[in-house]
């Protein structure tokens, strides 16, 4: 009988940079369409978007990417809103892990990458917004910490069709 040999992936987290705008729009695409109901925003929305906006945000530093062999397999965003008593708490969205790097780690990776950089930089509140009928999301959060918080019914009109929007929040305080 023959052994099966696992291959070592090399995973880098880092921060996305304007450079990675390319990148970033080709996989935030791919999960839009392959995972519609994922995101709050549509495909038509994003193709709307000027990349200016999203140059924005990468040159704020708020894109975060892992990298499996030098591709850009994951990404998400973190950031905080413009208040000052609320500058310990940043809000975690838009995570998409390709199918290809799911089941690796890549995706928790990515986001504790992500945490820790925060939590260097004072955070210590971590703030998502989840749908109720994302189980496996769900769940994936529940396993880095994330505890529900809160639950809007009805929050998100997915095609018409409404489903609770739950809020998840993880305190390293």
């Amino acid at each position: 009988m023959g052994c099966a040999v696992r291959r070592r992936l090399m995973m880098e987290v880092r921060r996305l940079t304007v450079g990675d705008l390319a990148a970033y729009r080709a996989l935030h695409r791919m999960g839009l369409e392959e995972s519609p109901t994922a995101f709050v925003e549509a495909t038509a929305d994003d193709a709307k978007r000027p990349d200016g906006e999203i140059e924005a945000m990468l040159a704020r530093g708020e894109g975060w990417g892992v990298f499996i062999e030098g591709a850009l397999v994951g990404k998400l965003t973190i950031d905080t809103l413009p208040y000052a008593t609320l500058a310990h708490t940043r809000w975690v969205h838009a995570l998409y892990v390709a199918r290809e790097a799911r089941g690796s780690g890549a995706a928790a990776l990515l986001v504790e990458g992500a945490i820790a950089a925060a939590a260097q930089d004072g955070a210590s509140v971590f703030s998502l917004w989840v749908s109720a009928e994302n189980a496996a999301a769900r769940a994936f959060y529940e396993r880095l910490g994330f505890k529900q918080a809160g639950r809007i019914p009805g929050g998100l009109d997915q095609g018409g069709r409404r489903c609770d929007d739950i809020l998840m929040c993880l305190a390293r305080v």
